[in-house]
C-alpha cells in the first residue's frame, strides 16, 4: 500500500510534533550577538563579534497540557504504540498541541562599518521545527469508533470534524546577513535577509474534513464531505511512497542546498528609547517561505466520498492500529479510497511571530573602571568609569499559526552585577504554564563571552513530572 508509510506517520505526527520559538529570556539581554536574531534592530556595543561555531544551542519541548509528562506518557509504555495511547488516555482538548524546537548555530559573526553607525551581521543555522495541533475528534474515532458509548449501537449521523488534523514538521539550514543602523540617539532599526535551504519537510495544513455513518440497504455508508485534505511531503518518502527516502549524507547536504529546495525569508526590528530611561522594541520574524522540489510524494483527498461496509468502525481495544490498517488496507486495495498521487513541487510558508518590550532602565551603581564594551548611548561613560544598570520589563511574544495563534507574556528583570557578569530573571504566563519562572546568566572574561539561560525552573527538580522545558547556551567572542 503505497500511501499507508505517509498516512501513518501523520498520525504520528499528530501526537510527538509541534511548533515554538519563544525566546524570551534571552530577548534583549546584555547585549549578545544572538539577541540581533530576534530582533535585528537591537542595539549593539561592540564592534565586532564571532560565535564560537556549534556552540551556541537551542531546544524546547514540551506540551500546553500540564498532564503530558514523561511519567504519564513514556515511563510504563514498552512502545510507540503504548505511548500513543497514553497521550489519548489525559483526556486532551481540541485547543491542546505540543513542541518541539532546536537550533544550532554553526556560523554567527559581525562587525562594525566604516560608518560606525551600520554594524553588519551574518551567519548561518540548523535548524528543527515542528507544529502539531491535537485532534480530539479524529482519536476519538481511531479508538472508539463510532460506538463511542460501548452499547453496541453506533451512533448515526454523529459529525467527526477533521479540521483539526493540522501539523508541520521540517529539517532547515539558514544563511542570513543583517544590517543594523543607529538612526539617531532615539531609534535604532534593523533588517535581516535570509536564503533558506530545506532537507525534509512533513506537513499537512489547513485541512476541512467532516464524516458521518449512516444505514444504507446493503449496510453502512462511511460519508465524508467537504474534503480539503493534503498531505505534503518532501525527502520523508521516497517517489514510490513505499519508504523512507534520503540518508544522514542527504539529509544533512540538504542543508546546504544539497536537495534543490530555496526559500526566501525577512526579518524587522526596531528599538527606540522614548526617554533616557524608558525604552520599546518591536520585531517581526520569519516572514519566511521554502519551495520543496526534492523527493515529493503529496497525496490529496477527493472532495466527497463514500465507503460501504457491513459494519460500523468498531475497533478493538489495544489492537487499534491493526484494526485500521486491515479496514482501510481492504478499502485502499479495492480503489475505494479516492487518493490522488502528486509529485510535484509545493510552497510552504513558516510561522510569522512578532515581539514587543517596553523597560525601564535605571543605574546601580558607578565602577570607576573602564566598561567591559562601550556604551552606544552614553560617551561620557567612558571617562566617568562604567554605570551598572539594570532593566525591569514586559515582553510579548505572539506567533501566527494555521488554525491557532500562540502566545505569551513575560515580565523580566535583568541586572548587572559587575562589569563581567549580567544576569535576567522571568516569569511568563503562556499556554503551557502560568509559573515559568526562567532564569539567564551572562558572563565576560576579556574577550570572552559565555551564556546559559533555562525555563520552567521550578519543575527542574522533578523534570519528569514536567510538561515544558527549554535550555540556550552559547559562547562568542566580542571585541571592543
Amino acid at each position: 500500500m503505497t500511501h499507508k508509510l505517509c498516512l501513518y506517520l501523520s498520525f504520528i505526527f499528530l501526537f510527538v510534533n509541534s511548533y515554538a520559538q519563544n525566546k524570551q529570556i534571552l530577548y534583549g539581554f546584555d547585549q549578545l550577538p544572538q539577541t540581533l536574531l530576534l530582533n535585528p534592530g537591537a542595539e549593539v556595543d561592540y564592534n565586532k563579534h564571532i560565535a564560537v561555531p556549534f556552540s551556541n544551542l537551542h531546544v524546547q519541548v514540551g506540551a500546553t497540557n500540564s498532564r503530558i509528562t514523561y511519567n504519564n506518557i513514556f515511563a510504563s509504555a514498552s512502545g510507540l504504540t503504548e505511548s500513543v495511547r497514553n497521550v489519548y488516555n489525559q483526556n486532551l482538548s481540541n485547543n491542546d498541541y505540543f513542541l518541539f524546537n532546536q537550533r544550532l548555530e554553526i556560523i554567527n559573526a559581525g562587525f562594525r562599518l566604516k560608518n560606525p553607525k551600520y554594524y553588519l551581521s551574518f551567519g548561518m543555522y540548523e535548524e528543527i521545527d515542528a507544529f502539531s495541533l491535537y485532534p480530539k475528534e479524529v482519536t476519538q474515532l481511531f479508538y472508539e469508533g463510532n460506538d463511542k458509548n460501548g452499547d453496541g449501537i453506533p451512533e448515526f449521523e454523529q459529525t467527526t470534524n477533521f479540521n483539526n488534523i493540522n501539523y508541520a514538521v521540517e529539517f532547515i539550514g539558514v544563511f542570513h546577513i543583517g544590517i543594523t543602523k543607529k538612526i539617531n540617539d532615539k531609534l535604532n532599526v534593523g533588517v535581516r535577509f535570509k536564503i533558506l535551504s530545506g532537507s525534509l519537510n512533513f506537513n499537512s495544513k489547513k485541512n476541512t474534513a467532516n464524516y458521518d455513518l449512516s444505514e444504507s440497504n446493503t449496510g453502512f455508508d462511511h460519508n465524508f464531505n467537504n474534503v480539503n485534505m493534503i498531505i505534503n511531503s518532501s525527502g520523508f518518502l521516497n517517489n514510490s511512497g513505499k519508504g523512507f527516502g534520503g540518508n544522514l549524507t542527504s539529509n544533512l547536504g540538504g542543508l546546504f542546498f544539497g536537495n534543490r529546495n530555496f526559500g526566501l525569508g525577512l526579518d524587522l526590528g526596531a528599538t527606540y528609547h522614548i526617554s533616557n530611561e524608558i525604552t520599546i522594541t518591536a520585531s517581526v520574524l520569519d516572514l519566511d517561505y521554502i519551495r520543496y522540489s526534492n523527493e515529493i510524494v503529496s497525496y490529496k483527498f477527493a472532495e466527497k466520498f463514500v465507503l460501504n461496509d457491513d459494519s460500523f468502525y468498531n475497533p478493538t481495544t489495544g489492537n487499534e492500529g491493526r484494526y485500521w490498517e486491515d479496514k482501510l488496507g481492504a478499502f485502499y486495495n479495492l480503489n475505494e479510497i479516492p487518493i490522488d498521487t502528486i509529485q510535484s513541487g509545493y510552497n510552504s510558508y513558516r510561522s510569522p511571530k512578532i515581539n514587543t518590550s517596553v523597560k525601564y532602565t535605571f543605574n546601580n551603581k558607578r565602577k570607576a573602571n573602564k566598561p567591559v564594551f562601550r556604551d552606544v548611548r552614553c560617551q561620557e561613560c567612558l571617562s566617568n568609569g562604567a554605570v551598572l544598570t539594570s532593566e525591569l520589563g514586559i515582553h510579548t511574544y505572539t506567533i501566527f499559526r494555521p488554525n491557532k495563534m500562540g502566545w505569551a507574556v513575560t515580565a523580566f528583570y535583568s541586572r548587572e552585577l559587575t562589569r563581567y557578569l549580567n544576569t535576567k530573571i522571568t516569569y511568563t504566563y503562556d499556554n503551557f504554564s502560568a509559573k515559568n519562572i526562567g532564569f539567564g546568566l551572562s558572563t565576560h572574561f576579556k574577550k570572552f563571552n559565555f551564556y546559559a539561560t533555562a525555563d520552567n525552573l521550578l519543575n527542574l527538580p522533578k523534570l519528569k513530572d514536567s510538561n515544558y522545558q527549554s535550555f540556550q547556551l552559547g559562547m562568542n567572542f566580542m571585541f571592543e
